[in-house]
């Protein structure tokens, strides 16, 4: 039975709170920025597809995305999917960003079954030995600050790279007790380490990046460990999108688009006229939902009666990562789901 991904990325974003990390929404439009070769048309188009590239990357969480024969098809006439876009200068580089069409791109993803991200960023703890001075060789100090320049060139990469998949990176503060844990731990492995740190911070997933040898000398592709690559040395960019290849299974919904659904929901919290308003909007936006009326309004309670695709739990797992919406445990007989909505007055 053919099935496909659809996720809480298609909510309209009808707030700049509702556009936060916990809870990601489809935006009008999406801002990418890419460094061009030229200002000539050759060197704007490629841009173009390097961009609608990029984005399906930060859309999807998926590594892959752009080998899907609809994506390849669609980086192609790219253009089509682009508003407008503005060319800038910065240092020596020629910079474009591309804004892209929302909705042409809602469309391009549910009408071929693409894998989509829920909305939640997973967090690892990310340690770079580079920063610590423990791990500092310090011999001459033209080689020190080659060393800081290089460290700090390793963390813009893995940011920028995050960012676009979706990771936030946490790295240890190198207080009192994690220097204590480092000096506990170094006579034996830095996976000891790691898993003592990542567990005092919360964090289940970690990994260490490397900018110089055993011999304290710096090398030209820096590494990257972590227990998801089976502790294997791979490059920054591949070990970002492994752990987000990963960890991103568990934020993408699986909906069988044979399967229909009706069902009651209750918001509470509805005060005023434009809450009301942003309510349903929150409801006419989500893909799954595909018709909707009201059934009753009490005092600052609305209950809707919504025809789904996919099964309740589906739309539950959307709902929930609106910021704007708790899930309330359900006090009505016939009252599928309920939440309060909750906005500061």
């Amino acid at each position: 039975m053919k099935k496909f991904y659809l996720v809480y990325v298609f909510l309209l974003c009808i707030s700049q709170s509702i556009c936060g990390e916990e809870g990601y929404a489809f935006k009008e439009l999406y801002e990418i920025q890419v460094e061009l070769k030229g200002t000539d048309r050759i060197s704007i188009n490629e841009g173009m597809k390097l961009a609608f590239q990029n984005l399906m990357l930060t859309l999807s969480s998926n590594s892959e995305i752009n080998s899907y024969p609809a994506v390849s098809k669609a980086v192609k006439d790219s253009e089509k999917y682009i508003s407008e876009y503005r060319l800038s200068s910065e240092d020596d580089s020629i910079l474009a960003i591309f804004s892209f069409n929302g909705e042409e791109v809602r469309k391009l993803l549910s009408e071929n079954s693409l894998p989509l991200w829920i909305g939640i960023k997973p967090r690892v703890l990310l340690f770079l030995p580079c920063k610590s001075e423990s791990f500092l060789i310090v011999d001459e100090e033209e080689i020190l600050i080659k060393r800081q320049e290089s460290c700090s060139e390793i963390k813009s990469k893995i940011n920028s790279r995050g960012s676009m998949r979706n990771i936030v990176f946490i790295e240890p503060v190198l207080d009192l007790i994690d220097l204590k844990y480092l000096n506990l731990y170094e006579p034996r492995s830095d996976q000891d380490f790691l898993n003592k740190i990542s567990s005092r911070y919360g964090l289940e997933d970690w990994m260490i990046c490397y900018i110089q040898n055993e011999y304290g000398l710096l090398i030209t592709e820096p590494f990257c460990l972590s227990p998801i690559s089976d502790f294997k040395r791979i490059s920054l960019n591949d070990m970002v999108d492994t752990l987000a290849d990963e960890l991103s299974k568990d934020f993408q919904l699986n909906i069988d688009p044979n399967v229909k659904s009706e069902l009651r929901i209750s918001v509470s919290g509805v005060e005023e006229h434009k809450d009301l308003l942003n309510v349903e909007r929150i409801i006419e936006t989500n893909a799954l939902v595909y018709a909707y009326s009201i059934s009753s309004i009490s005092s600052d309670t609305v209950t809707y009666l919504l025809s789904i695709r996919g099964q309740v739990s589906d739309l539950e797992k959307l709902m929930n990562v609106n910021p704007l919406l708790t899930n309330q445990p359900s006090q009505e007989n016939g009252i599928d789901l309920e939440y309060f909505y909750q906005v500061e007055r």
